[in-house]
């Protein structure tokens, strides 16, 4: 009896052995001389881009402004020392770690000691933990071992701000979380309702103590150079919402500006002229504190936004431009020059804010060619020239103007925080790659070394997530975006774009797109749904399934009541016959169509009622052996089209989420799967065993994979840390 049992148990694992040696020849494919190096031997390539990410402060060092910083709550801290034109990962001593596998670096503010260059502050988003660099930012020190706050994962800091008078005095500007302690999250009308802290330390981070609390988040602090004991806080930023909002009653709430004169032991509200109270920026004069430039804007509540200007030390606001400001800041090199800046243009003022001209030449967006510059969420004016600007943008990317702002190019160079969603290689060329993040839509022509944006003038929107290479002509792409759900089409490599008529409800998006291998006119598409653009639910209703049969030019429904209403992570089409499709759907597991998607079938109820079914791929060479990724489940392997499934786990993680699986084109007894959790890995016995691959690779929530047509080059599209390229022959392409 025991003997039975045994063996009863082996029989997933006995099964799989089973169909893999029913595996068919795979004669017709190139075996040649094999150029892959060993498992063991292989190391991911950080390309560094595209651009992208959660982009927050920039900073120049003072006494040498070609040493930059820059902040990403992806990516953490880079670092410059040739004036923008290159960066590096510059994090060592950052312990915190955030994000799916704790592979993020969530770094948002950062300040230079104005008494000593060398000594740096960063804060981190959701970790209650600030770090000091004493050495100008290679090294760090965590600073803050005594923030006694109950739930430290609802503590994000904003703004740091060292006293003038000495270095020992740091006040950290924080942001509450809804969700802190446990409690359940309050959701406003668009965004999380916040509340605002300030600590100070008096002993260079030994010790911390709340100063302030209210119910918006503290974004920056302020000391008077001339009387420390008079301080300003600014709160509030357009994508979160006051804790004392009510967006039943319409009532935006928040806190405006607060004033102290006794050294921020009591505090005031100095809103008298302000029509908006979600300040997200200030800026203090560098000659005359008593000038103020602030900036008040929030996307759920926009009413009254504008930038604002105090001549008398907030006693009264004067709105100068009728319009929202992310960033605002005073040239110190002039200080009559001063900037202002949104997601659709900059403004340049040359009377110490009391008037403005806008300098991009589009009003309603602004930075370099093909780029969707985001929100341009701190600037740094080079303290040698008031016409040179850098902006760091939250949705990513570094910018530089040295006009005046009136033109950008990019200055992002090895720094990226780009939270990448789709990656294709260019069947005629192993070096050019496609990318769709959300920041934009990217092409690479040298295997990652460089990138160069595609969002033309007809597509300059952000939050891209599907995409698709015409394997007959690689200069027809199809590619979405969640703020316009419609398909968008490109005939010249990603130059120019033109929709199609694949429209569906706001809400929804497209999330997979597929061409026929073997009749490129026959593309299918996956719908998907989202809360907020950019965040995919794939447990809300969605669409389903669509088919072009013109190439991507017209799309109608290929649904059913089965596949109907259905989200879709993934996409397989056979290669020889494009009627017969598989369909990896959230709540219906894994569909089959053999007619084209008037019909379908969950062949995936045997593994549990409603798996999460992620991805699905099919042999190249035989349409019965499929591979399925399921939720939380692992890889299930199908020889007979679906009818039966064997869990393939050798080498696996029990609980791994298989969200991409890729055959080698060459050999498609190689076949390489990520694992939203443990990162890739490689079968080299058609998936009777697996290898972790995962040297290099900083990240391990790989979002999408591809491979060149030559078997040599395999690309990840990372959630944080751009796209990672490894070379299974050991050479670039």
């Amino acid at each position: 009896m025991k003997q039975i049992t045994f063996i009863k148990s082996l029989w997933p694992t006995l099964a799989l052995f089973v169909c893999l040696a029913l595996m068919p020849s795979e004669a017709g494919y190139a075996q040649g001389t094999d150029t892959h190096l060993p498992t063991g031997d292989l190391v991911w390539t950080r390309t560094g881009g595209p651009l992208g990410g959660l982009g927050y402060d920039v900073r120049m060092r003072p006494d040498n402004p070609d040493i930059m910083y820059v902040t990403d709550a992806w990516a953490g801290v880079h670092m410059s020392t040739d004036g923008g034109q290159s960066w590096f990962p510059s994090n060592e001593g950052i312990t915190t770690r955030k994000g799916e596998t704790d592979d993020s670096i969530p770094i948002f503010c950062l300040t230079i000691d104005q008494h000593n260059y060398d000594i740096i502050w960063v804060g981190t988003e959701h970790a209650a933990e600030i770090f000091k660099s004493t050495d100008g930012g290679y090294n760090w020190q965590k600073m803050t071992n005594n923030i006694a706050e109950e739930f430290p994962e609802g503590l994000t800091f904003r703004g740091l701000t060292v006293h003038p008078e000495s270095s020992e005095i740091v006040f950290a500007a924080a942001e509450w979380h809804s969700w802190a302690n446990g409690a359940d999250p309050q959701q406003g009308r668009e965004f999380e309702k916040v509340k605002g802290i300030v600590y100070r330390t008096m002993d260079g981070g030994q010790t911390w103590k709340s100063i302030w609390r209210g119910d918006s988040l503290a974004r920056y602090v302020w000391i008077n150079p001339h009387d420390p004991d008079i301080m300003y806080i600014s709160t509030g930023i357009f994508d979160r919402e006051a804790a004392n909002s009510d967006h039943d009653t319409n009532t935006p709430g928040g806190e405006g500006i607060l004033k102290s004169t006794d050294g921020g032991i009591t505090w005031e509200a100095a809103n008298n002229g302000l029509t908006n109270l979600y300040v997200g920026t200030l800026f203090m004069h560098p000659e005359d504190p008593d000038v103020l430039l602030a900036a008040a804007t929030n996307n759920a509540y926009p009413q009254g936004e504008g930038v604002f200007l105090t001549e008398d030390g907030a006693a009264t606001w004067q709105k100068v431009l009728p319009r929202g400001a992310n960033s605002v800041e005073f040239s110190w090199s002039n200080p009559d020059v001063a900037y202002a800046g949104n997601s659709n243009a900059v403004a340049r003022s040359q009377d110490r804010g009391r008037t403005w001209e806008i300098m991009t030449e589009a009003r309603d967006h602004w930075g370099p060619q093909g780029i969707v510059a985001g929100w341009p969420i701190d600037f740094q004016i080079d303290p040698r020239d008031e016409n040179r600007i850098f902006a760091n943008n939250y949705g990513g990317g570094n910018f530089l103007s040295e006009d005046g702002g009136r033109s950008w190019e990019v200055a992002s160079a090895g720094y990226t925080g780009a939270q990448a969603r789709a990656i294709a290689v260019s069947p005629a060329d192993p070096a050019r790659v496609f990318v769709s993040a959300r920041s934009g839509l990217f092409l690479s022509s040298g295997g990652g070394d460089e990138w160069i944006g595609l969002n033309d003038d007809n597509i300059k929107m952000l939050e891209w997530n599907a995409l698709a290479i015409d394997p007959a002509n690689p200069q027809h792409i199809l590619a979405a975006a969640h703020w316009e759900p419609v398909i968008q089409q490109s005939y010249d490599g990603g130059l120019t774009w033109a929709k199609t008529n694949a429209r569906i409800d706001e809400g929804k998006a497209w999330g997979e797109i597929e061409f026929a291998p073997s009749d490129s006119n026959i593309v299918y598409a996956g719908a998907v749904a989202f809360r907020s653009a950019g965040s995919t639910s794939f447990e809300l209703r969605s669409e389903g399934i669509y088919v072009s049969r013109d190439g991507g030019a017209t799309w109608n429904p290929a649904n059913d009541d089965v596949s109907s209403g259905s989200s879709i992570s993934g996409l397989a089409i056979d290669h020889q016959n494009p009627d017969i499709v598989y369909a990896a759907a959230s709540g219906h597991g894994l569909l089959k169509t053999v007619d084209g998607g008037n019909n379908w079938l969950n062949v995936t109820e045997s593994l549990g009622a409603n798996r999460f079914a992620l991805s699905v791929a099919i042999h190249p060479a035989n349409p019965e052996w499929i591979f399925a990724g399921v939720g939380r489940a692992g890889l299930y392997v199908s020889n007979d089209g679906g009818a039966s499934w064997s869990a393939s786990v050798s080498g696996l993680v029990a609980e791994a989420a298989i969200v991409d699986i890729h055959f080698d084109p060459t050999n498609p007894t190689v076949i390489y799967i990520a694992d939203r959790f443990s990162g890739v890995y490689r079968s080299t016995d058609g998936g009777q065993t697996w290898q972790a691959i995962t040297e290099g690779l900083r990240t391990r929530v790989i979002n999408q994979m591809d491979i060149s047509s030559d078997g040599l080059h395999l690309y990840a599209a990372t959630e944080g840390e751009g796209v990672f390229r490894l070379d299974l022959n050991g050479q670039s392409p």
